[in-house]
């Protein structure tokens, strides 16, 4: 059933009178007649009895005329629901972020993208690198914020956000926390603690760098978390990203010790390639690339 004949029906219903309800519906009258007669053929009854002197509702037309609003209202009910969703859905940003999302400044940048664009929604989820590409191959996720440790490829367009590499926490008096650098090779007779997921993109990157400075590394069969293994108990060692190492820089119970050279993780902004961007989207991500923090 068209809901335009439906709004016939009303306006003829009202004005019982083909000519008159023709102008006020901007409509010829031989295509009002057409169209009521379409809906009385579709709903299988006269809506009208029709004279030449004059015409009125039938019983069925009466009995009709309720549900006629009824399905017109309806109708504006939705038509308001659907706008207020493709308002929404214009200004929304389903943004992942490996990590805690107050390091690297991006709590700080959702505030300036907020300030600048106040109608702006941003929902932030967090997770894993591996759930971060899925969630965006899925699209659940419009855009994320990634380390490139591995897993990137062409199918994404990729927007550098910050330099970041990878340092080495030690306990505090560990012999080698007062080094001003370290190469990975002096660490080869240490035990590492590897901070993620067992065959996890992470892992594999810093399991890889390790062996690319010539040995295999010794890991950790600790089952405490890594704060209490680093920090707490042992004397074993761990890699971490500068988001983290800044945190811990000062730390009393823990050293921070820079690498050289350095093994880069560096920060991305990146979405698929073959994925058409809203306009607020295309706005954020041009607001990440102009304030992209140096370290």
């Amino acid at each position: 059933m068209k809901t335009l004949f439906l709004n016939e029906f009303l306006v003829l219903a009202d004005q019982l009178n083909f000519s008159n309800a023709a102008k006020k519906l901007g409509i010829n009258q031989s295509a009002l007649s057409r169209h009521i007669k379409q809906l009385e053929e579709e709903l299988g009854v006269q809506l009208f009895s029709r004279t030449t002197q004059k015409i009125e509702l039938t019983p069925c037309g009466v009995a009709f005329l309720p549900h006629a609003i009824s399905i017109k209202e309806h109708e504006k009910a939705f038509e308001l629901a659907a706008d207020a969703i493709r308002r929404d859905t214009a200004h929304r940003i389903s943004l992942g972020v490996c990590g805690f999302p107050g390091y690297y400044g991006i709590t700080a940048l959702f505030a300036g993208f907020k300030n600048q664009y106040p109608e702006s929604i941003i929902d932030v989820s967090m997770g894993s690198t591996e759930e971060m590409l899925g969630r965006l191959q899925s699209g659940v996720l419009d855009i994320a914020f990634v380390h490139d440790t591995g897993g990137l490829t062409e199918d994404y367009t990729m927007i550098p956000y910050r330099e970041d590499y990878l340092s080495v926490s030690l306990p505090a008096k560990h012999r080698l926390a007062k080094a001003k650098s370290l190469r990975l090779i002096d660490l080869k007779d240490e035990v590492f603690f590897i901070r993620h997921k067992k065959g996890s993109t992470p892992w594999n990157f810093e399991i890889q760098a390790l062996k690319d400075a010539g040995f295999t590394p010794k890991l950790s069969s600790s089952k405490n978390t890594w704060e209490d293994s680093i920090i707490n108990r042992s004397n074993e060692v761990s890699l971490v990203k500068q988001g983290l190492a800044d945190k811990l820089r000062g730390n009393v119970h823990a050293a921070v010790v820079d690498l050289d050279p350095r093994i880069h993780t560096d920060l991305y902004l990146i979405y698929p390639a073959n994925r058409r961007l809203t306009d607020i989207i295309n706005s954020f991500v041009s607001y990440t690339a102009e304030h992209r923090l140096p370290l």
